[in-house]
């Protein structure tokens, strides 16, 4: 097929594996990415969420495996577990649907470590997982890495920062100079490209699908101003009026995320978490729950922005602004995904209404401005004076102030339960407390006196 898988060299077994994935034709990425992984290239690869990069490389990874020789020969490190178990699952998929026998293995952080020790035993080709758990099998020579071929580092600009780089390192020298590395994310910035270099050959490409933006461009980027306080308020509202099947709220602080979510589903909400520090189990039921229906918000830290592809989500809002230009990008890029519309929605003060700017700047981004109006988001003119302005009362005509002041000087009075003690002659005596009548009360009574002197005058 003209531009095709086959005309990139790869085999009939992997095509016939995508067809029954209903994959027929190549994405921009991958067109421009598997022939040169193919040739064993050091590869950096850049383009917008959701744009098949995972099989960018799991497919020429697959038709360079030597099949006669066991043991580890590929390496996908990533950021987060969920997306470690995403690119297995691909993985095993491709596997499945090609007929095989490859052997992929998960090795993350949260598994029980001697379950795994076992299963390395029947040395599988290709495994995916964090950094910490495979650098310690490799230090604990559990791990062989001598017959690794290619090392990739999915969302690499997440793994070359301060507190990955090193670890990431280790791995990479734990194999042979011949190994080749392949790095690919949304945002590959100048500074990961300084980075890469250290672990990369010098005649290693940069390779950028041009798709005219980095975010899906079926994605509206709206933003609401509102106050701290409120911003709960509005993201019930915004649940309420816009009835998305599935939507992902993101903040930045983990420990509000099981408030949040407790929040939500008192007032009647399906909503499930997902945070760093939550249980491995919690994590994948509440992605279960997610991906199957049974809960239709998410609430995440980033965890949640980084490769994830969860099919239906419509709706992306930040509760909290994300702290970078590229965390946006990556939690906007939840939504939208292969060719589908998506709304990313950020809720944000006066004073954050900065960061929104930035993200246009950086991204060329158009942001429009919005307010949740009788169910409908509609456009804004909002400021920083309406949110400080206070809410007005309504101001009562005479006749309804009229009509309530009768009803309140009608009102039965209650008789004070509350006394004080008088000493009269050295004993203790207890006197009744005398009424205090409130506003309304003592106005209703000053209109009553009024009515009826005015009756009496005209009566003389």
């Amino acid at each position: 097929m003209e531009n095709g898988f086959e005309k990139m060299g790869l085999s009939s077994v992997l095509r016939d594996a995508l067809l029954k994935q209903g994959i027929e034709t190549p994405t921009e990425i991958q067109k421009h990415m598997i022939p040169y992984i193919l040739t064993g290239k050091d590869v950096i690869g850049r383009s917008e969420t959701g744009s098949g990069k995972t099989l960018a490389y799991l497919l020429p990874i697959f038709q360079r495996l030597d099949l006669g020789v066991k043991g580890a020969q590929a390496i996908i490190l990533t950021p987060t577990h969920e997306l470690a178990a995403q690119v297995f699952h691909q993985a095993q998929l491709l596997e499945e649907n090609s007929g095989l026998d490859i052997g992929c293995m998960l090795i993350i952080g949260s598994a029980g470590p001697q379950r795994q020790l076992e299963r390395l035993k029947e040395k599988p080709r290709i495994l995916i997982g964090s950094t910490g758990r495979i650098l310690d099998f490799i230090k604990r020579k559990k791990l062989p890495a001598h017959l690794v071929k290619t090392i990739v580092l999915d969302e690499g600009d997440r793994l070359l920062e301060d507190g990955n780089f090193d670890d990431v390192a280790n791995v990479v020298k734990s194999t042979l100079k011949e190994r080749q590395i392949v790095l690919l994310s949304a945002s590959v910035d100048e500074e990961t490209r300084e980075r890469s270099k250290k672990l990369m050959k010098e005649d290693c490409l940069f390779i950028e699908a041009k798709t005219g933006s980095l975010v899906p461009q079926g994605i509206s980027h709206y933003y609401i101003l509102t106050a701290q306080r409120d911003k709960f308020l509005q993201l019930r509202k915004i649940l309420a009026g816009e009835k998305p099947e599935r939507a992902i709220v993101f903040l930045n602080n983990p420990e509000n995320i099981e408030v949040t979510v407790d929040k939500l589903c008192f007032h009647g909400i399906k909503a499930a978490g997902i945070y760093g520090k939550a249980a491995k189990l919690d994590r994948k039921n509440a992605l279960e729950d997610f991906r199957n229906g049974r809960a239709n918000v998410l609430v995440a830290s980033d965890i949640g922005a980084r490769g994830l592809d969860i099919e239906g989500v419509t709706h992306i809002i930040n509760m909290d602004v994300p702290e970078e230009p590229s965390h946006y990008l990556h939690r906007a890029g939840r939504c939208g995904r292969k060719g589908e519309e998506g709304t990313a929605i950020t809720l944000v003060t006066p004073y954050e209404r900065r960061w929104v700017h930035k993200y246009e700047k950086v991204w060329g981004l158009r942001f429009v401005q919005k307010e949740m109006s009788f169910g409908k988001l509609v456009d804004s003119a909002m400021t920083k004076k309406d949110l400080d302005r206070p809410q007005k009362t309504k101001k009562m005509t005479d006749e309804e102030f009229s009509e309530k002041s009768n009803v309140w000087a009608e009102k039965p009075k209650k008789e004070a339960k509350v006394t004080h003690k008088a000493t009269v002659k050295g004993k203790d005596k207890k006197e009744p407390q005398k009424e205090e009548l409130g506003f309304f009360a003592k106005k209703a009574k000053k209109q009553a006196e009024k009515a009826k002197n005015k009756l009496e005058n005209q009566k003389k």
